[in-house]
């Protein structure tokens, strides 16, 4: 997961950290390098799982009510990747945006709400790529389209806060929460949680059940994990107490191949299986 241009991301020091801490193991000590200690926090917690015979979402709910299956939604590149995403079942879809001309922007979110209709979600994430006038600007034309939120229209937990002050559409966090412990100001009402980006799954399950109660909208997805992270994402998914929530997409159609193999999306829905899925024995 530490990929180069992720905040904080070292894919060396992350190493280092699980090496020193692999000489002398603590369950209660874990790396402070956030990506070991995510590593550190998903072993453990599927260690948990197995050893009970529950799946890792009972046991961060520690016996509370869980999903059996993860609602997501599905990430398209224009309309006709909309029809098929609605032809398979998805009831929300995102489209990147901010990499072009606002004029190209605005026309291919137009088709895309036209291919979905009215009653499906349509979210958007401009990866930081515009100032805040352009985004007050862009969101503001794009306002008619009826977007649930918009992720990062600018880069830094102060830019967002002035987009979102602004802006006619909600405003989600995505990259730029560097850490749990961030503040997210009042007027992001959407937090999009990586948890093996943030910590690991008991860490981001801790943080996301705070933001709830601070009666954000939580958005649990994942960055470029291998289904060993998918899993635990969809994992924290299913423990929050919204299981109504739609959730981020996960990725493994990204990969040319994976190390392990994640339950097949029906409907717009990723069934949870009982345990992490096994790793191939070549990739281990």
């Amino acid at each position: 997961m530490p990929l180069p241009g992720w905040p904080e991301a070292d894919l060396s020091a992350a190493r280092r950290a699980l090496e020193a801490w692999a000489a002398v193991p603590d369950p209660n000590r874990l790396p402070t390098e956030r990506f070991a200690h995510a590593a550190i926090e998903l072993a453990l917690l599927d260690i948990e799982a197995r050893q009970s015979g529950r799946t890792q979402a009972e046991v961060l709910t520690e016996g509370g009510p869980m999903a059996d299956a993860v609602e997501l939604n599905a990430l398209v590149s224009g309309a006709d990747d909309a029809v098929a995403a609605v032809a398979d079942g998805y009831a929300t879809v995102k489209l990147k945006v901010g990499a072009t001309d606002i004029e190209i922007d605005v026309a291919a979110v137009a088709a895309v709400r036209d291919a979905i209709g009215d009653s499906c979600r349509l979210r958007l994430d401009a990866n930081g790529a515009w100032t805040v006038d352009q985004a007050v600007s862009a969101l503001s034309r794009l306002e008619q389209f009826e977007i649930e939120y918009v992720e990062e229209p600018v880069a830094g937990i102060e830019a967002l806060t002035l987009v979102a002050e602004q802006s006619p559409v909600p405003v989600a966090v995505d990259d730029s929460l560097a850490s749990v412990e961030a503040q997210v100001p009042e007027s992001i009402s959407v937090v999009v949680v990586k948890p093996m980006a943030l910590g690991g799954p008991r860490t981001a399950y801790d943080a996301a059940s705070r933001w709830l109660n601070e009666d954000r909208q939580v958005i649990i997805t994942n960055y470029l994990d291998s289904a060993i992270g998918q899993h635990a994402a969809l994992s924290v998914a299913a423990a929050l107490p919204n299981p109504s929530q739609v959730h981020g997409a996960i990725t493994p159609a990204l990969f040319d191949r994976d190390v392990a193999d994640l339950p097949t999306i029906a409907d717009g829905c990723c069934p949870l299986p009982p345990h992490s899925p096994a790793v191939a024995r070549e990739d281990h």
